[in-house]
C-alpha cells in the first residue's frame, strides 16, 4: 500500500475508520470537518494507482465521509 493509503487507514483524531466489506468508511468527527474536509481533497487529487474513493458532502463546502477502496486483492483488516 502506499503511503497515504496507510496514513489514512491510521485514522486520526479528525475522524473514525469503519471496515467494511470492499474498502473502508472514513467519517469526520463533528469538530474536526475542517480538517476532515483538507484530508479528503488530498486522497482525492492523489486517488488512482492505490486506491479509488468516493465522497459525501457535508452539504456545505466540506465532507462528511469518505469510502476508500483500496486497488489490491489482499485488503488487511483493521
Amino acid at each position: 500500500m502506499g503511503k497515504l493509503l496507510d496514513r489514512l487507514l491510521e485514522g486520526s483524531h479528525a475522524y473514525s475508520v469503519k471496515r467494511e466489506a470492499d474498502g473502508y468508511t472514513l467519517v469526520a468527527l463533528p469538530d474536526c470537518v475542517d480538517e476532515f474536509s483538507d484530508l479528503v481533497r488530498e486522497a482525492t487529487n492523489h486517488a488512482g494507482d492505490d486506491f479509488i474513493v468516493f465522497t459525501t458532502s457535508d452539504g456545505g463546502v466540506g465532507y462528511s465521509q469518505m469510502f476508500v477502496m483500496p486497488m489490491n486483492e489482499a485488503t488487511p483488516p483493521t
